[in-house]
């Protein structure tokens, strides 16, 4: 595979497809080589394109005496505004002493699966039920190939990113390896964002977990501390937490810096871990074999295609899949 640099040289810009002003965060779509025709899987891209936050601890270096006060004295300033004590500018800092401002990161091929998850979206909202998962959901997460989470067991056979992994428990029943997100930089602590991926195979989502796999919980809530100490953030700065829907279906646990907001911490989606615990310990061993989830699904995902086969045809696509 060629280098990243060498694929975005190729990139050609087809849309932007989404951005998210509060992470400031542009989603681009391209095809990369010298056809111009966007075939998924084959020459489609997704390139995201996003600000990284200010290195505070840069900037206290250099507020130190004796040291190079040049980050103020860098700005180039366009117009400027003044209300009484208030006062504002848009420009730009020359200084590289916070070293890369911005995160790149590519998906080629991309498949419409890929394009359909970053790209904006009308989200339309479920209900599912026990019999519903039983007759929708599991089926659709049943036929997914295998090779959709190839990427996954990679990483814990460490064929790629072992020099990323911080942290690992080998132990193939309540063991799991911790790294960073994709999302994340790996650099500013306040934005933290790991994630422990768990080494057993066939748990593949929240709707998997009995009392069983309390050992592996617990396990993963009692260890996350460990890695996230390399950062310098303490256990109780840590948010756990459990997608439902997952973007991929094999068990990971969530592990963010409590003060980043705004990244997949919504109630549709987020479970927080010491929940699912006491939910499984104190109300029911089969908890999440018996409780209805509700949830957000993107009008373009495939799961919500899948969805629609089973809604009633006499409702809109507005109307709760519960009303079958």
């Amino acid at each position: 595979m060629p280098s990243i640099k060498t694929l975005l040289d190729q990139f050609r810009l087809k849309e932007v497809i989404n951005e998210d002003i509060s992470s400031k965060t542009v989603w681009l779509l391209g095809t990369v080589g010298n056809t111009t025709d966007l075939v998924p899987g084959v020459n489609a891209a997704v390139v995201t394109l996003e600000r990284l936050a200010f290195d505070t601890q840069t900037i206290s270096n250099h507020a130190l005496p004796g040291s190079d006060a040049s980050l103020l004295g860098s700005l180039a300033l366009g117009s400027e505004e003044q209300n009484d004590v208030y006062s504002w500018a848009a420009g730009y800092i020359n200084s590289r002493m916070f070293g890369p401002d911005i995160r790149v990161s590519l998906i080629y091929p991309a498949t419409q699966k890929h394009i359909a998850k970053h790209q904006r979206q009308h989200r339309r909202w479920i209900t599912e039920t026990p019999r519903l998962y039983s007759l929708v959901t599991k089926p659709f997460i049943d036929a997914q190939p295998a090779s959709r989470v190839q990427w996954v067991y990679n990483i814990l056979s460490k064929k790629v990113e072992a020099d990323r992994i911080v942290y690992e428990d080998p132990d193939p029943e309540n063991g799991f390896i911790i790294l960073p997100d994709l999302k994340w930089d790996a650099s500013n602590a306040a934005s933290m964002y790991l994630v422990a991926i768990v080494h057993r195979q066939g748990l593949k989502s929240l709707r998997d977990l009995t009392d069983s796999h309390l050992p592996l919980l617990k396990n993963i809530r009692n260890k996350a501390n460990v890695a996230a100490e390399k950062y310098g953030v303490p256990h109780n700065k840590l948010r756990l937490y459990i997608h439902y829907q997952p973007s991929y279906y094999h068990l990971h646990v969530h592990i963010t810096n409590v003060d980043l907001e705004g990244r997949g911490i919504a109630a549709d989606r987020a479970h927080l871990l010491d929940t699912v615990i006491s939910n499984i310990e104190d109300i029911a061993p089969d908890y999440y074999q018996k409780v209805t989830l509700a949830y957000a699904l993107g009008s373009d995902t495939e799961l919500w295609q899948h969805w629609t086969a089973h809604l009633d045809p006499r409702s809109t696509t507005e109307s709760s899949p519960e009303t079958n």
